[in-house]
């Protein structure tokens, strides 16, 4: 039967020119392959075809290799520094499990891994651990796959020297790297009025890489947690949809009392028209005023949860103030989900300090300000990749790809969105 696709043993034997590089003191396999329990059956299949057409080649891969009677930290350590490379399939049950297994003990793992490069295969669509950012993936989709597979394993050790695992102080690379995204607990149950609370019992696995004290993560969601919802009994649509019918039927009961009255005290003494008008034009508008009411309860649930979303944005700022010196900041995307992102506020800083050198308050105190301030829509558009005013910018900032803070915060200021004393929330 003939197939207009290729087989993937097809794809490798076309492939098969170039040399499997020799191993070469300790190293006993060409690469580890790490990949998720639930990803085990493509793996195994993939590392099937590489070895059935490229018999020389050694893959090291967990349920074959490691050593029983160790622990999986020191067979994977081990199976590492015995491989020339590394290859990682991701997945989303990957980087929830295995990748939060090197990321836990990234202080065993960083001296051989920052020594290997490492190749990223990319199996399913997925958050890039930050890590990992800087590399470019194979995807599995790409019909050169295989043949990208292939160059990679072959290709020399000292010509891949950049791609290997690079520690996250390395800001220049990670900068406006989004970290994860994270939800508030049962999100899926709570009304659209109601403030979700954010867990603070361990620090999510994406963020253990930079923030390395449980405390700081504690003390900075706590103070999100601090907004509460709404206790008016209008956030129930119950509530608002029963006054609004109420108002509605008492303003034309009103509207229509008032009109058969004026009618018939006019039929009675048509001469009175001008003291009928000075006494009854109030009530009517009295009655109709009741309409504007009704609009008002009915838009109640929009504006609280402006309202909400304002101080909630004020609180992620005062969060931000603790998180700034890891440089990580929390975007605020809606009153129950939060962006966190890789940004790095020194050079800013800087510029404050230097731009207001001897002004009261004092140019750091403004730089706190401008952080509780501007910090989370700030944080929100870096994680969307976001600036539609970014034409305003005429300088090169601190950032590659996007806008920096200082110069976020002097768009908002050039467009009277500083958030000082008697002036509304930007």
């Amino acid at each position: 039967m003939n197939s207009i696709e290729k087989s993937d043993k097809e794809k490798l034997q076309e492939n098969a020119s170039p040399t499997i590089p020799p191993l070469r003191g300790n190293e006993t396999f060409h690469f580890f392959v790490s990949y998720s329990s639930l990803d085990s059956s493509w793996a195994h299949k993939f590392i099937r075809e590489l070895e059935t057409c490229y018999s020389g080649l050694k893959i090291c891969y967990h349920e074959r290799d490691f050593l029983p009677g160790k622990n999986i930290i020191e067979n994977m350590v081990d199976c590492i520094q015995q491989s020339q490379k590394m290859l990682l399939i991701l997945s989303q049950d990957f980087v929830q499990s295995r990748w939060c297994l090197l990321e836990a003990n990234l202080s065993v793992f960083r001296y051989c891994m920052e020594r290997k490069p490492v190749i990223p295969i990319m199996l399913k669509p997925c958050q890039v651990p930050l890590h990992l950012n800087h590399l470019t993936y194979l995807d599995v989709n790409d019909i050169s796959f295989y043949e990208k597979v292939i160059k990679a394993i072959c290709t020399p050790n000292h010509l891949m020297k950049h791609s290997t695992l690079v520690p996250y102080q390395l800001s220049s690379i990670y900068n406006g790297k989004t970290l994860m995204v994270l939800p508030c607990i049962n999100k899926d149950n709570l009304p659209s009025w109601k403030m979700g609370n954010f867990s603070t019992s361990n620090i999510p696995d994406p963020l253990r890489m930079v923030i390395d004290d449980p405390e700081v993560y504690r003390r900075a969601i706590n103070i999100l947690n601090e907004v509460s919802s709404s206790r008016c009994c209008l956030r129930y649509l119950g509530c608002r949809i029963t006054l609004c019918i109420i108002l509605s039927l008492l303003s034309l009961f009103l509207t229509t009392f008032i009109s058969i009255l004026f009618y018939l005290e006019y039929l009675a003494r048509p001469e009175l028209l001008s003291v009928f008008v000075v006494t009854y034009l109030p009530l009517l508008f009295l009655s109709l005023s009741l309409v504007a009411l009704v609009v008002n309860v009915m838009c109640w649930a929009r504006r609280s949860r402006k309202e909400k979303f304002q101080e909630l944005n004020l609180k992620v700022g005062e969060a931000n103030l603790i998180l700034a010196k890891y440089s990580v900041l929390i975007g605020c995307e809606t009153i129950n989900k939060l962006s966190f992102v890789y940004v790095s506020l020194k050079e800013c800083e800087k510029v404050f300090l230097d731009t207001f050198p001897d002004e009261n308050p004092s140019a750091e105190e403004m730089f706190q300000s401008a952080i509780i301030r501007y910090s989370s829509s700030y944080a929100y558009r870096v994680a969307n990749k976001y600036f539609p005013y970014s034409e305003e910018v005429e300088e090169e900032g601190h950032m590659s790809d996007c806008i920096c803070f200082c110069q976020y915060v002097s768009i908002q200021m050039k467009n009277n969105r500083w958030l000082g004393d008697g002036m509304g929330l930007a």
